[in-house]
């Protein structure tokens, strides 16, 4: 027990939060380019930690897809990191969702030990300086939306 609580202390300490720079995150994706977040300082960039087996999850990409479209021409990218163990399971979800953003597979989970997102989905939005601007747990894809525009120095 006292073993758990000092990991979980750990993690809590270490895990990605507002105003902080972000960690790396330079993966290939499933169309078989490299991302690479540091390559898109001046953008605001939208980082949205996934699972296949994730409900709320998969309820969100969708809205995450549209959001993609729309904010892509005002400097607005969006990623998504799967933290699936099984690359069939990820494979599978992408191909049945379809996503418009690139994704990218984490199984070994660095990206995901590097962020320490606390439940699936976590979004983080990181603003032009690299900075992260918000976190967001579960599947308000209007709430991140609220905090791109933010980011971008607009408002709806």
């Amino acid at each position: 027990m006292k073993r758990a609580l000092h990991g979980l202390f750990f993690s809590l300490l270490l895990a990605a939060s507002p105003g902080q720079p972000s960690p790396s995150l330079d993966a290939p994706t499933q169309q078989g380019s490299r991302f690479s977040l540091e390559r898109l300082r001046g953008r605001v960039v939208v980082v949205d930690f996934w699972a296949s087996w994730c409900e709320p999850c998969r309820r969100s990409f969708p809205r995450l897809n549209d959001l993609s479209r729309r904010y892509a021409a005002r400097g607005v990218t969006v990623v998504g990191v799967s933290v699936d163990d099984e690359a069939s399971n990820y494979q599978r979800f992408v191909r049945e969702l379809h996503p418009t953003f690139p994704v990218v597979h984490d199984a070994s989970h660095q990206i995901a030990d590097r962020w320490a997102p606390s439940s699936m989905p976590t979004t983080y939005v990181i603003g032009r300086d690299g900075v992260i601007a918000a976190v967001l747990t579960g599947e308000d894809v209007q709430q991140v939306e609220a905090r791109v525009l933010a980011a971008l120095g607009e408002t709806r």
